[in-house]
């Protein structure tokens, strides 16, 4: 006598995974896939440094939304929330500490790392950085690989708070 045939069951999507193994967009708890790419969000004032930025970010194969300052960038997280946002902080209109308090209100916002990358040299700005929620600080002038290094451990990195 033959030993019964197991039944066939599917396995399991990893999570945050759509039918078919397709990764979906939710936050901080995007899985990188195959046609899903992440999208950063810079928010600077200098036009050549964003440039900069852009094309690095780019290289990875990732995508760029860019804002001029706070004001800017706190609009564009309102309508479609990146995965990591880059964020100086002395620009005109609103700095990078508005956008910080302002995007930490809104729950959607909460989980989304933002890594400061500033030419401040005050250690107060940094202190002030981690009490408004930044996840990340670079002084600039900075390091391109390091920076590239530092937004994909944000965008791998789970929170657990």
């Amino acid at each position: 006598m033959e030993p019964a045939a197991r039944p066939q069951v599917p396995s399991p999507s990893p999570p945050g995974a759509a039918p078919g193994g397709k990764a979906v967009r939710k936050g901080q708890d995007t899985l990188m896939a195959n046609d899903v790419k992440p999208r950063i969000l810079i928010v600077e004032d200098d036009p050549d440094l964003r440039t900069i930025l852009r094309l690095q970010l780019l290289s990875q194969g990732w995508e760029v939304v860019e804002a001029v300052n706070g004001a800017e960038g706190f609009e564009v997280v309102k309508r479609d929330i990146p995965d990591c946002v880059i964020l100086d902080l002395m620009m005109p209109v609103m700095d990078g500490f508005g956008f910080l308090k302002r995007a930490r209100s809104l729950m959607d916002l909460q989980d989304v790392p933002i890594l400061i990358l500033t030419a401040s040299e005050d250690e107060r700005n940094k202190l002030k950085g981690f009490q408004y929620q930044a996840d990340s600080y670079m002084s600039k002038p900075y390091d391109l690989e390091e920076l590239t290094v530092e937004v994909q451990r944000l965008l791998t990195t789970e929170r657990l708070v």
